[in-house]
């Protein structure tokens, strides 16, 4: 075991980019599991920093994890959450569907507050307009979490209540269901408990 945990702990420190991301997405599951412990994390931390510096989501997927792991402080990436913020309201519009949808781990973590994120929203919901239906289902698919979740209120949503209207009478609901695992149904019964049909 100790063997194969010093193979893996090597896998965080690499030089392969690639490779080194992928451990990265394992460190919680594997500390979890007591295949490594918090002072293995904790010292090598400093390899992850500069995914999370050029804002790769994946990388701050993985910090936020071990955040709420309690492998990691949130203070370990609170200096950076403008890097975080900028991806709110970036260009790319996955990006920005992508960003969202972890903006509530980030809160519970305490990374990042209702403040910062607040005057960003309308990136969010521009995403409803992309020409890639699966980026522009998974923006509603966002939209409904983080209403769930209080992040998005009725005033946000007021203004897309008709789009609402047109995606569950278009063909996107059908492939949106498939996408996401639920049924018509209940997806159009999420949109009612928001107040969007």
């Amino acid at each position: 075991m100790i063997e194969n945990k010093n193979q893996f702990l090597g896998l965080l420190t690499t030089d392969d980019e690639m490779v080194k991301v992928h451990a990265w997405v394992l460190a919680r599951r594997f500390a979890d599991a007591g295949y490594i412990t918090k002072e293995d994390i904790v010292s090598r931390k400093e390899y992850l920093l500069p995914y999370i510096k050029s804002g790769d989501l994946t990388a701050w997927w993985n910090a936020i994890d071990l955040i709420l792991g309690n492998y990691l402080d949130k203070t370990y990436l609170i200096p950076y959450k403008n890097v975080f913020i900028e991806s709110l309201k970036s260009q790319n519009a996955g990006v920005v569907s992508d960003a969202w949808h972890m903006l509530p781990l980030l809160k519970s973590g305490g990374v990042i507050v209702d403040g910062d994120y607040e005057e960003y929203k309308k990136f969010l919901f521009n995403v409803l307009k992309s020409p890639n239906q699966y980026i522009r289902l998974n923006g509603w698919e966002t939209i409904i979490d983080l209403a769930e979740k209080g992040i998005i209120n009725k005033n946000d949503l007021d203004p897309y209540r008709s789009m609402a209207k047109e995606l569950v009478e278009g063909e996107d609901l059908i492939k949106l269901t498939s996408l996401f695992d639920t049924t018509e149904h209940d997806f159009k019964e999420r949109l009612k408990n928001i107040d969007l049909l």
